[in-house]
């Protein structure tokens, strides 16, 4: 998923241009703990209408239809988006904290299989030699 968020970016990048869409309607928030509203922005590139759904909090935070939104779209894929200002297309909240995630899991995975090997090691060590062993002189 990172991977993808990454290359959405760097596409949005070089063929992205900058549009002028329209909150349609707002999407409250549905789950419980709060949230950001979603709001659906209706913009045209190269003579299409399109739609799409954004998080309209933070930064980009409007309250009512009918306000204007800066968008980038890109010209080979118009329905890749993101607000003016962020860097990735599903907010900019998203991919750092992803990044985190995947590397403290990796660190804990990393961990985990370490002392694994440790104790396996140390059980090995401990345990008395094969008999075949000793008698075709393998050493443990």
């Amino acid at each position: 998923m990172l991977v993808h968020d990454w290359r959405q970016a760097e596409l949005l990048d070089r063929t992205g241009i900058r549009v002028t869409g329209v909150v349609a309607r707002i999407v409250p928030h549905a789950g419980r703990g709060g949230g950001n509203d979603r709001g659906e922005i209706v913009y045209t590139v190269a003579g299409h209408r399109h739609t799409v759904l954004k998080e309209l909090g933070g930064k980009h935070y409007v309250s009512q239809k009918g306000r204007t939104m800066c968008l980038e779209a890109s010209v080979e894929r118009p329905l890749l988006t993101r607000l003016c200002g962020d860097r990735y297309p599903d907010g900019d909240d998203g991919f750092p904290g992803g990044v985190l995630t995947a590397v403290a899991a990796t660190i804990g995975f990393f961990f985990v299989v370490g002392r694994w090997v440790i104790k396996r090691r140390e059980a090995l060590a401990a345990s008395p030699l094969h008999p075949q062993a000793r008698r075709v002189g393998i050493k443990h």
